[in-house]
């Protein structure tokens, strides 16, 4: 029971932030060989979903 409970939290929570991680850091690659910026990491990328999760709740009338 307890392997179904933490596979199925592994699904929900972990992987997900995990894949957020990687993508973070490709996404800063990308970046950095572009030379568009280069000092970007996971903290900028919290701030944008922050934003856009903002913009998209303000849009939706929570406020």
């Amino acid at each position: 029971m307890m392997e179904i409970v933490f596979k199925i939290w592994y699904l929900v929570a972990i992987l997900p932030f995990i894949i957020f991680l990687e993508g973070s850091s490709k996404f800063a690659v990308f970046l950095k060989k572009k030379g568009i910026y280069a000092y970007w990491d996971v903290f900028h990328s919290y701030i944008v979903i922050l934003i856009i999760l903002g913009v998209i709740l303000w849009l939706q009338g929570y406020r």
